[in-house]
């Protein structure tokens, strides 16, 4: 009986048992499951502002050696994950590419982006789309791409022309920056109505609505939303004080933008309205689709797509072609390398270099290719954000997270790349170029920049040009100071300065242009 006994309280014991212990499991599996990222502790408010150093991509690929390639971080109340492994990254932006497709709400989108409207801050949906398929199908096909080649090869020659006449006597000095910035701000201009700032009559003189122009860009370069301004992620007490006088600056940018933007469209409205045939242009483009579908085409869109043109066309070329130039003056056998490809291409009678020579400089590809794999146009990418919880490299992301990719980070990691830290465009020859690699300067899935095209199409003209039209040599014996600046994109902190002179097999044509 006693035995009986004892038998049924061991069973009775392993009854009540077995569920806490299925139970305890199920806890222990799943606090594995939402295991968070690692990170440095926060501070209160604030979170991690006080780590917020310039330029951020290189404090937070030191923040992701100490603690690993997933990483995450509060910036005031936000939630912020950093991906800085290739592996981590094509988890994020392939398997979970949707869950990952939304764009944080940042304060200076609303302002800026007009209610995060534009095609780069819009979140993924059917407006999304909808903004997407008319700039891939009406803005940035083949076809429109290569009708755009007239204006982007004139105002290559342009510059050509220009930098000529200041070295009439020879060697000059040039600030290459502002010549680059002029060049393309032309050829943005002229994709999208025809107009251009700089040239003309007077060759170096610069209107007042010129330097307006440019201080615009470069104004909406340094304050555009992402991971670039503090101001993005403090509590709304302290934005609405504004003690800084950001928010001041950002609607004061958008309504110069916006009237700039609308007499655009409102000056060809009327040469359309006076029967005047519809110009081959971004604007013009646009508004024959809007005289077919008023509501698919509204003047607000035609206005948000313009300046996701300016912010990825300007700038960010400008900052490629600068960055290219100062990597070649430190590397002349590569520079001297690719005036041989172009002058072997072009052969004999000398003409200056086409849109159509393009795909036939393999070696000046690689050049920009290596370029944009040491400087990439955006250093964490866009900002994506999660719509979903998910997993990532067996870290919980929850739903909300603004995800930053450490574009930088991956570009130069050991593990994927022979000599990183070099420049070495041979690595990119023979379509060896990413095989087992991750190479994603204009990003991957669905948000990648659909202006690739057109952005290897300006970047391949402006600096063929330089390097066919011009010998180069550096200010002094030093290398070029290739310290990064900071910002949503990668400027150069220190403008590239250098020496050129016309080469002599070009002195003929380049007096003629």
């Amino acid at each position: 009986m006693d035995a009986l006994n004892a038998a049924i309280g061991v069973t009775t014991v392993l009854l009540l048992l077995a569920p806490l212990l299925s139970l305890a499991q199920a806890l222990r599996r799943g606090s594995r499951a939402r295991r968070t990222p690692p990170g440095p502790v926060a501070l209160p408010v604030i979170g991690h502002l006080h780590l917020f150093k310039k330029p951020l991509h290189r404090t937070l690929a030191r923040l992701a050696a100490r603690h690993g390639a997933v990483l995450q971080l509060r910036f005031g109340s936000r939630r912020i994950a950093v991906v800085s492994s290739a592996r981590a990254a094509e988890e994020c932006l392939g398997p979970h590419d949707v869950a990952f497709a939304d764009r944080p709400r940042l304060p200076s989108g609303r302002i800026l982006s007009y209610d995060w409207t534009t095609m780069g801050t819009a979140s993924y949906g059917p407006y999304w789309r909808h903004v997407r398929r008319i700039a891939v199908t009406e803005i940035l096909s083949v076809l429109r791409v290569q009708q755009f080649a007239g204006v982007h090869e004139r105002e290559a020659r342009a510059m050509a022309r220009r930098l000529y006449r200041a070295a009439a006597r020879g060697r000059a000095r040039v600030e290459l920056k502002s010549r680059l910035f002029e060049l393309l701000m032309n050829a943005m201009m002229g994709m999208m109505c025809a107009r251009t700032y700089y040239g003309g009559a007077g060759e170096e003189e610069v209107s007042e609505e010129a330097r307006w122009f440019r201080g615009m860009v470069e104004e909406t370069m340094e304050l555009s939303g992402g991971a670039s301004t503090v101001w993005d992620f403090l509590p709304a007490w302290a934005r609405w004080l504004d003690v800084v006088g950001v928010g001041q600056r950002l609607w004061r940018l958008r309504e110069g933008r916006t009237k700039f933007l609308q007499g655009l469209i409102e000056e060809q409205r009327k040469e359309m309205e006076k029967g005047a045939p519809a110009r081959r242009t971004m604007i013009g483009v646009l508004l024959t689709l809007q005289n077919e579908d008023p509501e698919a085409c509204p003047d607000h869109l035609i206005r948000t797509l313009c300046i996701s043109s300016l912010e990825a066309g300007t700038s960010t070329s400008a900052d490629t072609v600068e960055w290219a130039m100062s990597l070649l003056l430190n590397n002349p056998p590569v520079l001297e390398k690719a005036r041989k490809e172009i002058d072997a291409c072009i052969g004999q009678p000398m003409r200056l270099i086409e849109a159509t020579d393009l795909p036939k400089l393999h070696y000046l590809r690689c050049i920009i290719m290596e370029t944009f794999r040491l400087y990439p146009p955006a250093p964490l990418l866009v900002p994506h954000e999660s719509s979903t919880d998910c997993t990532v490299d067996g870290f919980h992301i929850p739903k909300g997270t603004m995800l930053l990719v450490n574009t930088f980070a991956i570009h130069r990691d050991p593990e994927l790349w022979d000599e990183p830290e070099k420049f070495i465009p041979e690595r990119f020859e023979n379509g060896k170029s990413t095989e087992g690699k991750m190479f994603i300067p204009f990003g991957m899935g669905r948000r990648r920049c659909p202006a690739e095209n057109l952005g290897m199409q300006m970047v391949g003209l402006a600096l063929g040009t330089m390097i066919q039209c011009f010998d180069w040599e550096r200010v002094g014996e030093d290398l070029v100071d290739m310290t990064e600046g900071s910002g949503l994109t990668l400027p150069k902190e220190v403008p590239l300065e250098a020496f050129y002179e016309p080469r002599a097999s070009l002195i003929n044509l380049l007096s003629e242009i």
